[in-house]
């Protein structure tokens, strides 16, 4: 198996040839169907034993850094961290102008596996949305975190949707697959979209752009970030 990619402009840096990578994304795993795989190297231990003790696993990891902690993990180091401009040595912490969140970073083992990992170029032939990055304005984040009702910017190509089509538009897809949609566009390009952050749990999501194609718009496709978004 390899990471397969085709390559596309770059929007992002001045000169006109430069080109990027695109991943084209396989499978999109969650805990169930990770459980699963497990479940298909020989574990002799059950589905159910495995899911409770992620759960428990997930959890304490969690508090611990909502606890002030680092955690190092062999996938993700965690750290909890605040962002935002402190006004002065006597300011204090305000939840309207700072925002908590975790930091996170590849572990050591992912890091391994990614450097060992092969690649495969291929060509793209079916045009589809395609996001290169992702910020959250409010805490200047590229490709990481989300802040729930603030304000976010795309910038990638295919971007350009038919607002008055309700399968079309950005999408936020959570952990069990319910897709929350930004419904305030502030400004919508085939190179950048600026809209309102919808409302969102803390959580994880993954970030989606649907577009309609053809004459009629009737065939949509969706294109998602790379990298995956936090609600703190």
């Amino acid at each position: 198996m390899a990471i397969k990619y085709y390559l596309k402009s770059n929007p992002i840096t001045p000169d006109p040839n430069d080109q990027s990578a695109r991943v084209v994304t396989g499978k999109v795993h969650d805990v169930v169907s990770i459980t699963k795989e497990m479940l298909k190297r020989g574990s002799t231990i059950t589905e159910a034993d495995i899911l409770a003790v992620l759960k428990v696993f997930f959890e304490v990891t969690a508090d611990e850094v909502a606890e002030g902690n680092n955690v190092n993990l062999p996938l993700v180091n965690i750290r909890p961290s605040i962002s935002g401009v402190f006004t002065s040595i006597t300011d204090s912490f305000d939840a309207s102008r700072h925002v908590k969140k975790a930091s996170v970073s590849a572990g050591i083992l992912l890091t391994q596996k990614m450097t060992e990992a092969n690649v495969e170029k291929v060509t793209q032939s079916i045009v589809t949305p395609s996001l290169i990055q992702f910020l959250d304005v409010n805490t200047q984040n590229t490709n990481s975190s989300l802040t729930a009702g603030g304000i976010g910017q795309i910038v990638g190509d295919e971007l350009k949707f038919n607002a008055t089509n309700p399968l079309e538009g950005i999408f936020f897809i959570a952990a069990d697959n319910t897709a929350t949609q930004a419904t305030i566009i502030a400004s919508k390009t085939e190179g950048k979209l600026v809209f309102s952050i919808p409302a969102l749990s803390p959580g994880n999501y993954i970030l989606e752009v649907r577009k309609g194609y053809g004459s009629t718009n009737l065939v949509v496709r969706s294109g998602s970030l790379q990298d995956g978004l936090i609600v703190s």
